[in-house]
């Protein structure tokens, strides 16, 4: 009897011994597999910009596209939406059709604008108003009159009431890559617009014979700034100086010549307009007798006339086109002027710019 009690003592410490061992195979490979199985992960959500340019001069399908103008990136206000000041202005993405929004949780509103401001160097931006009021302005070179500064191409998008989620804690398996810290959690269609106007001025002149070159030109009436949101110019006025020294003869004899130049402005304020604003452009010719005689053209009709043409859609990237006649002064001599090639605006050379093209508005 001792010895199978011997026996039995000892079958039962192996058999809880193999427990044991089973016990703590299991649970280790428990632990390891804990400390494999998560990872903590802080994830950040991000809103997408699907931005169409099709509206724009930067599509190859407008009308006025150009290939050596073309867009390098994108640039963003971030406003709050709940104070409307500006929180963050994201440098320059390159990723002009798709870019993504990096910020922190709350809700915001958006204007999107083309480029960067050191390729739109002639344009202010006053980030000091509220979101509604946010514009696009230039500086006139002296208190009323813009000689250089003329602004650039300029678009715009406003996108209003943009959620950001907060950030999230998550576990994963495997370890994650860094790239994964970020994610698009929406996407929003925004639709650019130009917000400046291209005012072609096609002067048709009698007498141009008697003109020895052009002194600088002048139309008043346009804005000075626009608002980047309703994308509507602002009532503040300028006045914009111009060379007309594009020529070309209409006649063999060249006493006849169309004048023309083109420059970009915010164009005009629908309210000054209907307000009795008048815009007038001024010519200085220098005669052939090195006087100056200078026309004076009401052209109002012409931007009533636009303005109503264009009442549907004014954000409609359309060219606005004034076109006037003058008759110089007969003015000894009478002698013609040399045309050459190229030009400028050295009062010691001949300023004209002439072309033999036909001219198309």
């Amino acid at each position: 009897m001792i010895s199978n009690k011997r026996y039995i003592h000892k079958h039962r410490n192996g058999w809880e011994a193999a427990v044991t061992s089973a016990l703590a195979m299991i649970l280790t490979c428990a632990s390891c597999s804990r400390d494999h199985l998560y990872y903590e992960t802080t994830l950040q959500p991000n809103v997408q910009l699907n931005v169409d340019w099709s509206q724009t001069a930067f599509s190859p399908t407008h009308p006025a596209y150009n290939p050596d103008n073309v867009i390098n990136g994108v640039t963003i206000f971030a406003f709050d939406a709940a104070t409307q000041r500006l929180v963050a202005e994201f440098p320059p993405e390159t990723n002009w059709r798709t870019p993504k929004l990096h910020l922190d949780p709350g809700t915001y509103n958006l204007v999107i604008i083309n480029d960067s401001r050191y390729e739109l160097p002639a344009i202010h931006f006053d980030t000091s108003t509220d979101f509604e009021d946010f514009c696009a302005y230039v500086i006139p070179d002296t208190p009323d009159t813009l000689f250089t500064s003329f602004p650039e191409y300029l678009t715009s998008a406003a996108v209003r009431e943009v959620h950001i989620s907060a950030v999230e804690n998550v576990y994963e398996y495997d370890r994650p890559d860094a790239s994964q810290s970020h994610y698009v959690q929406q996407e929003i269609d925004v639709t650019e617009r130009a917000v400046t106007k291209t005012v072609n001025i096609l002067v048709n002149v009698n007498g141009i014979n008697y003109c020895k070159r052009m002194l600088p030109s002048y139309m008043s009436g346009l804005a000075c700034a626009t608002n980047l949101v309703t994308r509507i110019p602002e009532r503040k006025q300028t006045v914009y100086a111009f060379n007309l020294n594009n020529r070309r003869f209409r006649n063999s004899e060249r006493t006849e010549a169309i004048l023309w130049q083109s420059f970009r402005s915010f164009g005009f304020s629908e309210e000054n307009l209907k307000e009795g604003t008048r815009f007038e452009i001024t010519l200085n010719f220098l005669l052939v007798n090195d006087e100056t005689y200078t026309v004076k053209a009401d052209v109002t009709p012409q931007l009533e006339k636009w303005l109503e043409e264009h009442t549907i859609d004014c954000d409609l990237d359309l060219d606005i086109d004034i076109t006037f006649d003058v008759t110089l002064p007969e003015t000894e001599p009478d002698t013609p002027d040399t045309p050459e090639q190229g030009g400028g605006f050295n009062p010691d050379t001949n300023p004209w710019n002439d072309v033999v093209q036909d001219i198309i508005m």
